[in-house]
């Protein structure tokens, strides 16, 4: 393959899922994939439960779904947008949002909504018959033998909310019933009073909130649960997945409730576990619930079951690479043989192979490989080959991009990043430790810091400037350094260790290729 010219406009691939038109020839089948779409509940499968999918930006989260609802033992497939549902409604309703402003805790009121979102489109995909007959067979259960569930108290939810049970109005509904219960809402002086009086109302609001929605909504919908497990449901069923994948969407990230909100979804979708011809999968992003677990709402150890991480080795992002080099090749140059992505970049860039400077560089995710070759091949006009100086100009390229959509991933959670990644470059060393950077070098970064414009003050900013430590431990936690274990293993970030703990600031560290620019 030395006498390939590849034209200029060639691609491996498009960095969206959904405009990807590689995934269906070139998808990998991973561990994850395997996993997720084996509905086997016994023993044999301790897997079942996983159905948070956690991973980086980059890391095939879209992907995997997409080819997860296309296969073909997934014969009925739904999404929800959390946008337009839950979050919506909650952030433009007025007596909802004066609760948010006295701080008055509604995470249990975001799980009853969560809840009832999750109810219809489980309903819909597994009765898949009118509403009316739903709601008859539900009434008939009364009286019936005893069973495990109570239909009386299903018959009830579904009875009060029957008008509009399966469309977007009862979710207004089921807030305004609340909203009358509590004393006659926020228009009639509910948070009128002095400082005093007000909180002890407040108080009184808390109880009768947290009180309202156990009674008249989550204790209801757990029964409606049991009665949809029990009366609807088999495990021969057509397999069902119930796909959600907006939650990293930027008008989440601007939102002060997005913790409390996602947090209750993960509690609500845990509800319906038992439902086992259904998955409800969530992909989410790793800085999003780490988030979740910085700000106290659950206990990461407690989600280890439901919880696929998705992470890659070289190997795999090689084999990624190695079929999109050959779908491209095969398809645009016709060539007859299978090519591989060594067999293209098997030239040196500064002393190294080709294709390992490329994967090294790379934070070991689909979307990051495909972006670099696309890059290289972007620099390609039909008439030279590939060479040292068009994989170092892609390069270059690749570093700028990559850096910025650090800085965008991790905004929420360091404002200030993009000045942390430039201080980097006052390490002389790619390795590393806090003993050996000198008072000179604390100095510079020190003062670079001080020095930007852009500085939003906060005590964990100013701790960053004044300990190199706490600097260490953001630059670890985005990826741009590592733990140096052994001469061929560094340890970079995953769900598995997301953060630096104080035995590990005496250790070694490395900076990525990539953000190493001396």
């Amino acid at each position: 393959m030395q006498n390939l010219k590849f034209r200029k406009n060639a691609e491996i691939g498009k960095l969206e899922a959904e405009t990807d038109s590689f995934l269906d020839s070139c998808f990998y089948e991973s561990d994850v994939f395997k996993g997720i779409i084996d509905f086997d509940s016994t023993e044999n499968n301790p897997d079942f439960t996983r159905r948070i999918i956690v991973g980086r930006t980059g890391s095939g989260k879209s992907a995997l779904l997409r080819k997860i609802v296309s296969c073909n033992q997934i014969k009925v497939h739904d999404t929800i947008e959390a946008e337009n549902t839950v979050f919506e409604h909650i952030i433009n309703n007025v007596f909802i949002s004066k609760l948010i402003d006295e701080n008055i805790d509604l995470r249990v009121f975001y799980k009853a909504l969560w809840l009832h979102v999750l109810l219809v489109k489980v309903i819909n995909l597994i009765h898949r018959s009118s509403y009316e007959s739903f709601f008859d067979k539900v009434s008939r259960l009364i009286g019936s033998s005893k069973k495990r569930y109570n239909p009386e108290i299903a018959n009830e939810y579904v009875s009060e909310y029957k008008d509009n049970f399966f469309n977007d109005n009862v979710i207004t509904e089921i807030t305004n019933k609340m909203q009358e219960s509590l004393s006659g809402g926020a228009n009639s002086g509910l948070f009128k009073a002095d400082a005093k009086k007000l909180d002890e109302r407040l108080q009184k609001i808390q109880t009768a909130t947290s009180s309202y929605v156990s009674k008249e909504l989550l204790r209801k919908q757990k029964e409606l649960i049991k009665v949809i497990t029990e009366e609807f449901s088999n495990e021969k069923q057509v397999r069902i997945v119930i796909s959600i994948d907006d939650l990293d969407k930027s008008w989440l990230s601007s939102s002060l409730i997005r913790y409390d909100f996602i947090n209750a979804l993960l509690e609500a979708f845990k509800e319906l576990l038992d439902i086992k011809s259904v998955k409800i999968l969530i992909s989410i992003r790793t800085d999003i619930i780490m988030g979740i677990y910085k700000n106290s709402l659950r206990q990461d150890e407690k989600d280890l079951s439901l919880i696929y991480p998705i992470s890659w080795n070289s190997d795999e992002i090689r084999s990624i690479l190695d079929s999109r080099i050959n779908h491209l090749v095969r398809n645009q140059y016709q060539a007859s043989k299978t090519v591989k992505f060594n067999d293209v970049f098997k030239f040196e860039v500064n002393g190294q192979l080709a294709h390992d400077f490329i994967i090294d560089r790379t934070m070991l995710r689909p979307r990051d490989a495909i972006n670099f070759v696309n890059l290289c091949l972007g620099e390609c006009n039909g008439k030279v080959e590939l060479n040292e100086d068009i994989v170092l100009e892609a390069e270059e390229k690749f570093y700028s991009g990559r850096k910025q959509a650090l800085v965008k991933e991790w905004k929420s959670n360091y404002f200030h990043l993009e000045s942390y990644l430039d201080s980097l470059s006052f390490i002389p060393s790619q390795e590393f430790s806090i003993s050996s950077l000198d008072e000179k070098i604390l100095s510079k970064i020190s003062n670079f810091l001080l020095e930007k414009p852009d500085q939003k003050n906060c005590e964990e900013h100013n701790s960053r400037i004044m300990e190199i430590g706490e600097l260490i431990k953001v630059w670890f936690a985005v990826g741009v350094i590592g733990i140096k274990k052994s001469k061929t293993l560094i340890i970079y970030p995953s769900y598995e260790k997301p953060y630096l703990d104080i035995s590990d600031l005496s250790k070694s560290f490395v900076i990525h290729p990539l953000f190493y620019r001396n």
